[in-house]
């Protein structure tokens, strides 16, 4: 879903797709690397109110054109392009097409999950620097916790922002108002999959291979095996049982010159 995604300034764009050619299968992928750590892990910057606004911008665009739902919009999941001073969403692990389910394929929309309500928490979370409304499982996480229509959000002193407290809760409540009305997203209602005219879709997952497992007692002899379904597998477990397994990563783009690609041989290519 995120390769089919039109390239956009607040979306984290898919780079390439790597390829085992020994063994004819995709084994990763890579994305645009964006310095400065994420919104989690770099809290001494100051948090723009047109961050938030270009943020509610690119989840609209998601949910409502689209018809994608991210479901994990955090913190972790948000980075800041500082050439462009523009934040930047990543980490499409959970997202699905709106109102979409298919426990076959493992794609699965959630009304819990909703972007709408990840987008609240999230700048409440940043605001306050309080997560414990977060630490509930989706289901039991309520947005009246946050208190967006009543008291003005208590600001965490080591937190950074360019508008007033109550500049982010009115858009924010705005935003809520909007999409609540269009019944489009936060009350679980609204337009079904398909009729946006941008709305993306893309083919079923195929089905995973089986793998055959062996099962080792304490002493790490070989007692038998059983057989699954193999959605994904560690290059540790694959190089455990003296298979192939391929070590693809490259450096992060920032360590090459502008132009060059490191290939797995060492061998530098030139563009």
């Amino acid at each position: 879903m995120w390769m089919h995604l039109p390239r956009h300034p607040n979306i984290v764009p898919f780079d390439r797709v790597v390829v085992d050619e020994l063994e004819n299968r995709v084994v990763g992928f890579t994305s645009l690397f964006v310095p400065g750590g994420t919104l989690d892990e770099n809290k001494s910057r100051v948090f723009k109110l047109k961050w938030l606004q270009q943020l509610i911008d690119v989840v609209d665009l998601l949910n409502l054109e689209y018809r994608v739902a991210h479901q994990d919009i955090a913190p972790r999941n948000l980075v800041v392009d500082e050439a462009a001073d523009a934040i930047m969403l990543f980490d499409f692990n959970y997202a699905a097409r709106v109102e979409y389910v298919s426990r076959e394929e493992r794609e699965v929309y959630s009304e819990s999950r909703n972007d709408v309500k990840g987008v609240l928490f999230t700048v409440y979370e940043i605001i306050t620097q309080d997560t414990s409304l977060r630490n509930k499982p989706h289901q039991d996480q309520n947005i009246g916790d946050i208190d967006l229509e009543g008291r003005e959000w208590v600001q965490h002193p080591d937190v950074k922002l360019d508008h007033p407290v109550a500049s982010y809760q009115q858009m924010l409540r705005a935003w809520k108002k909007q999409r609540t009305a269009a019944g489009s997203l936060f009350d679980g209602g609204g337009v079904q999959f398909g009729s946006a005219q941008k709305a993306i879709t893309w083919p079923s997952r195929p089905k995973p291979p089986q793998q055959t497992i062996p099962t080792r007692d304490r002493e790490g002899n070989i007692v038998g095996s059983y057989t699954m379904e193999l959605i994904y597998e560690m290059r540790q477990d694959v190089w455990a049982r003296a298979e192939k397994g391929v070590n693809w990563e490259r450096p992060v783009q920032s360590d090459l010159e502008k132009g060059t690609r490191l290939l797995s041989t060492g061998e530098i290519i030139r563009c």
